[in-house]
């Protein structure tokens, strides 16, 4: 028998995925808004090659988006104040977002403030004040991983139950209901939101990032490809 690496056939396969889910992106959308505007408009403005790890990564999150969903693509995109909201799916006659994530299955889902800006979103356009988000947890709660202090010491029947505890990938489902003024105050963010990402367009003049992040979303500068280079904050 002999094996060797197919390194073309991988591109190959890379290539496809490409073509088929990246498509030049025009308008503003809801999550152009919901994350560090800066970025999202560096994007546009001095594009970057999709790196493969990013590639696979998304392809996670379409691959469970429709083996969950049955369905081969998003709903149709809607448009109200020149904002672009497309949904995964509809359940029950609501929306549903569907997200893949490393997170621990143990950290709250409310802690996901740009998801729930992001379903507020969807109810807004689709007139509804329900929704359901699902949470695929690729590495369920990270104990498979990080064992237990102690764990090596534990008998094997001790073991086994552990790893019967916790093991991998998990997925969480939850229902939001949100009031009607909760809606449209986040609407008018989104709206103050669009302006500021427009202007950035326009003008190529980045924000401070004080205006640029949502306020508990400073993680997002440290796997930013822009970091120290097009933007210096």
């Amino acid at each position: 028998m002999q094996i060797v690496p197919a390194e073309q056939f991988k591109q190959e396969l890379l290539r496809r995925i490409n073509d088929r889910e990246f498509k030049e992106r025009t308008g503003v959308h809801c999550s152009d808004l919901i994350y560090c505007l800066n970025k999202q408009a560096l994007r546009r403005l001095k594009p970057l090659p999709t790196s493969e790890d990013n590639l696979l990564l998304f392809s996670l999150g379409w691959a469970t988006q429709r083996w969950l969903t049955g369905q081969d693509e998003d709903e149709s995109g809607e448009e109200q104040n020149g904002i672009i909201v497309t949904l995964d799916a509809f359940h029950e006659g609501v929306p549903w977002e569907l997200k893949a994530s490393f997170q621990s299955s143990e950290r709250p889902i409310e802690e996901n403030q740009h998801h729930i800006r992001q379903v507020m979103a969807q109810c807004y356009i689709t007139g509804t004040t329900e929704a359901y988000l699902s949470r695929l947890e690729i590495m369920g709660d990270w104990k498979s991983i990080f064992k237990v202090k102690g764990y090596k010491d534990l008998t094997a029947e001790d073991k086994m139950a552990y790893d019967l505890a916790h093991r991998k990938p998990t997925l969480h489902a939850f229902k939001l209901t949100f009031t009607p003024d909760e809606l449209a105050r986040n609407w008018a963010w989104l709206c103050d939101r669009r302006d500021k990402f427009q202007h950035i367009l326009d003008t190529s003049k980045l924000l401070p990032k004080v205006e640029a992040i949502p306020s508990g979303q400073e993680f997002e500068c440290g796997y930013c490809p822009y970091k120290g280079k097009e933007c210096v904050w």
